[in-house]
């Protein structure tokens, strides 16, 4: 059985300041069709919010995806993307382009449901994801997308893209990895997304796996047998 109207909102409403009725108007919507996704409900347990960022919050991320489903238009402007010649060093901004929505009268206000109003609008998604959303999901997806469609053209645009995308910023895995790896390399050593993103699985399978002294670490032996026994090309 449902819950009466509200019984969950007003606790929002309570908690948070604010006097317009964004929650309300969510939860009118929501009681109704609870009972179809109800199963489709995260445990609370498995979020965690421990030093996240508040632009990251998974409220607004949920938020910007709405947006997204409600256009109609997204998977149709990213494969217009992927037909247009965008120059290398355009890549990030006009994908942001596409993926930015426009003003949204409570999350461009508000970092979640319970804080308070903010000082000056935040756009829901800023410029420093678009290279972590490029590299991780859309061109991923779009490749596979061309190559279910035996398109090898857009396959070579997309792969073009995702080797010429320029790097994002550098992250703690970064460091442990040029510190391991690289002597202590600045970031500039790893010019595009692609190396980076590399060399976090290199952390991943190796590093992760290993302790602070890298005992028993696989990596240089596997990289010791690719010098000695190059991989055989056909001529």
């Amino acid at each position: 059985m449902l819950p009466s109207v509200g019984s969950k909102s007003d606790r929002l409403l309570r908690s948070r300041a604010g006097g317009d009725d964004y929650i309300r108007k969510l939860w009118d919507c929501w009681w109704r069709e609870r009972g179809e996704f109800g199963d489709c409900i995260l445990p609370r347990a498995v979020w965690q919010f421990h030093g996240l960022r508040p632009a990251n919050h998974p409220q607004r991320r949920l938020a910007l995806a709405a947006h997204w489903l409600a256009s109609g238009k997204l998977i149709a402007q990213l494969e217009n993307w992927c037909a247009t010649h965008v120059a290398d060093g355009e890549l990030p901004g006009s994908l942001l382009d596409i993926l930015q929505v426009e003003h949204d009268e409570f999350w461009s206000w508000h970092w979640t449901f319970r804080s308070a109003r903010l000082e000056k609008p935040r756009p829901l998604l800023g410029a420093a994801r678009i290279t972590d959303l490029a590299v991780n999901v859309v061109l991923p997806w779009l490749w596979i997308r061309a190559a279910e469609g035996r398109s090898a053209t857009f396959q070579e645009v997309i792969e073009h893209r995702y080797f010429a995308w320029p790097r994002a910023g550098d992250n703690s895995i970064l460091k442990l990895a040029r510190q391991r790896l690289l002597g202590g390399s600045p970031v500039r050593v790893l010019p595009t997304a692609a190396t980076q993103q590399g060399l976090m699985q290199v952390v991943r399978d190796f590093c992760e796996h290993s302790n602070a002294v890298c005992e028993n670490c696989r990596f240089p032996e596997l990289i010791g047998t690719r010098d000695t026994h190059p991989p055989q090309t056909t001529p």
